[in-house]
């Protein structure tokens, strides 16, 4: 398969989507990453870290900005 072609043509398609679900798009990305990482977090629990707890609510902070500001986007 030519993935060079097909993110070329990604690239080019992209530049036609209006730039809010661009930014949709993109805040869906972080939104997924940050709830990876929680469920990382949440699987180490079993051994308690206190890193972990201080990262655990820093993400979640981010999570649920980034939740509001779609629910907001996609109004």
């Amino acid at each position: 398969m030519n993935y060079k072609a097909l993110t070329e043509i990604d690239a080019m398609t992209a530049v036609y989507l209006p730039m809010s679900e661009r930014v949709l798009d993109k805040l869906a990305d972080i939104l997924f990453a940050t709830d990876e990482i929680l469920d990382m977090i949440r699987v180490e629990e079993q051994l308690p870290d206190p890193t972990a707890v201080v990262v655990g609510d820093s993400v979640q902070r981010v999570y649920d900005q980034i939740n509001e500001l779609m629910k907001k986007l996609a109004d």
